[in-house]
């Protein structure tokens, strides 16, 4: 097992790897900016390491390596966001001789590019895309509505729908005039749909395991803040396309792990979305229901020099699990933040359910808008078709004072997919593609 790893990344994220590492009997050594507010972290690290200020310190590719050399480091774990997807920056840890735990860069750049991504997993190899540098000449041969899409990037950003022909156009030469053309494709328009994804782990010997599903449906401005695990057995397309996936995957020998996502019309239609190669947010929903701790088979298998099967099991698939983040919805200093009886982060498990809380936030903290707004995500494994109501429950004891949140759209959300009004019944466009 490794000695000691540097934690590149903050707030819950940080904490729930530092944990990890604790769990497997190594220390976790933790990167962090000079003027960050979420300290929770800090009192689990074994050593904390500043790397510069605000957002630029889990950048900061020289010194985060040269920090993880300086303090004995083996190994890097990102986990999401920041460098978690950055081929150059895995390259630039195993050049250095330090372990980059995640996938290898070959599928980090790939998997990078949505077309590629399209090339490589599915069957259809144009699958009704249009590289944004063809489409000027195939515009009658794109269906309306469409979407515009980045190729690079993901989380819905830089998608655009486009009802009509002239405006597709437009869009086109105001790109093609700024060079941009080429980062952006056409394919049509998916409305309505349900945002169904996979959770993997790979072997890196032509094992890919698919560990549960989950619905990340619930979004609002394209973020999403409620997911749940999800039973795929009626969707016969959807399991289908996922398995043809997987197959590819395999062949690919993919390593560590992923998240693979579809959408998912009403019809039933799936159609690929994209592979996030790196731990995704929500992942600790599908650990409640599979009983695999994913981030500790990812150090493992990372120190082995090899990736190791899974050992996989069916304990704990009679329930379902739920995820819900809060987020502050401006900026403000947190005057109390906890459950009434408990000093945060300590917390109450929910009545006859499996509780979990990650939070990288204390009672008075600064909410600035430099970084993303998640104060905390509350995971909850429950009885089927009782997880949201339970979620509901345990909630309603805890209080958060100083800054506005999001609490409240929990306690109103339906089971139901939810879609914040303006967005035109669409989860995955808005208007925020600049011609510049």
């Amino acid at each position: 097992m490794y000695r000691r790893i540097l934690i590149a990344n903050r707030a819950d994220c940080a904490v729930r790897l530092i944990r990890a590492c604790h769990e497997e009997g190594c220390e976790a050594y933790l990167v962090t900016s000079r003027d960050e507010p979420a300290r929770a972290a800090h009192a689990l690290a074994d050593g904390v390491v500043s790397t510069g200020a605000s957002m630029d310190a889990y950048l900061a590719e020289d010194d985060i390596l040269e920090a993880a050399r300086l303090h004995g480091c083996e190994a890097i774990l990102p986990g999401w966001g920041f460098l978690s997807e950055d081929a150059r920056f895995a390259r630039r840890c195993r050049l250095a001789q330090i372990d980059f735990i995640g996938p290898g860069t070959d599928h980090l750049r790939a998997f990078g590019d949505k077309l590629e991504t399209v090339r490589l997993l599915s069957d259809m190899d144009a699958h009704g895309l249009v590289r944004g540098g063809d489409a000027l000449e195939d515009i009658a041969n794109v269906m309306m509505p469409c979407m515009l899409k980045g190729r690079f990037g993901g989380g819905g950003k830089q998608v655009e729908r486009i009802d009509s022909a002239e405006r597709l156009r437009a869009r086109l030469e105001a790109l093609g005039a700024h060079g941009r053309l080429d980062d952006f494709y056409v394919e049509p328009a998916i409305s309505n749909a349900f945002h169904i994804e996979y959770q993997i782990l790979g072997d890196g010997r032509g094992a890919v395991h698919v560990l549960g599903a989950r619905d990340c449906s619930w979004q609002s401005g394209h973020q999403k803040f409620l997911e749940k695990s999800f039973d795929d057995s009626r969707y016969g397309a959807l399991v289908a396309l996922r398995d043809n996936v997987i197959e590819r995957l395999r062949a690919l020998r993919y390593a560590s792990y992923g998240t693979v996502e579809f959408l998912v019309e009403g019809s039933g239609m799936p159609h690929l979305l994209e592979l996030n190669p790196r731990l995704q947010v929500e992942h600790g929903v599908t650990e409640m229901v599979s009983g695999i701790d994913i981030v500790r088979t990812a150090i493992r298998t990372s120190c082995a020099g090899r990736y190791e099967p899974v050992a996989l099991h069916e304990a704990y698939n009679d329930g379902e699990a739920i995820e819900f983040r809060l987020f502050a919805r401006g900026t403000g200093r947190i005057e109390a933040i906890g459950f009434e009886g408990y000093e945060w982060p300590a917390y109450p498990h929910p009545e006859g359910c499996d509780g979990r809380i990650e939070s990288g936030y204390l009672a008075g903290a600064e909410i600035s808008g430099v970084y993303d707004g998640l104060i905390a995500r509350f995971m909850m494994r429950a009885p089927a078709g009782e997880s949201l109501k339970r979620m509901r429950a345990w909630l309603s004891g805890f209080r958060l004072e100083g800054v506005a949140h999001n609490l409240d759209v929990l306690m109103r959300v339906g089971d139901t997919a939810y879609i914040k009004e303006g967005l035109n019944n669409c989860l995955f466009w808005d208007n925020s593609i600049s011609d510049a």
